[in-house]
């Protein structure tokens, strides 16, 4: 975790040394090239750990309406493979999960990482738009090219 200040927010990096299929591009920061996910593949293992854990965690609906939000291209293969179905039937796994969450709680672990108008956002209108958006892409697939 870096730490640039009182005012400043936090950057968390994290290494990982596991063997994956997931593809990697050289980025520079802050001076140092560091190997880094594609965003493709970095939304898709995001993608995949909405409903990969022992429960729905918000910081991941919240990221995967980010990626969404920005049109970014699921890689296919990552999802099918970790989650062992079409991508089609998982959206749709992932939007009949998000449809049963009641609106309040999605600021449970996430309030204190927001703007105050970003707290309102996800009060009111992330459950409902990371709906839109998963019925989006399933209907029409956004796709990292193989």
């Amino acid at each position: 975790m870096l730490d640039y200040g009182i005012t400043e927010r936090k950057l968390k990096v994290e290494f990982s040394n596991r063997q994956s299929e997931d593809e990697y591009e050289i980025q520079n920061l802050l001076g140092i090239n560091v190997k880094t996910m594609m965003i493709s593949d970095m939304f898709s293992n995001k993608l995949c750990a909405l409903l990969n854990r022992t429960s729905v965690v918000n910081r991941d609906i919240f990221d995967c309406w980010f990626f969404m939000k920005r049109q970014i291209s699921v890689n296919q293969k990552i999802v099918e493979q970790r989650m062992g179905k079409t991508l089609s039937d998982y959206l749709q796994d992932c939007i009949d999960e998000i449809e049963n969450l009641p609106n309040k709680s999605l600021l449970d672990g996430l309030g204190e990482l927001v703007s105050p108008e970003m707290k309102t956002f996800v009060r009111n209108k992330l459950r409902n738009e990371t709906i839109f958006l998963l019925k989006f892409y399933k209907e029409f697939p956004i796709v990292t090219p193989s």
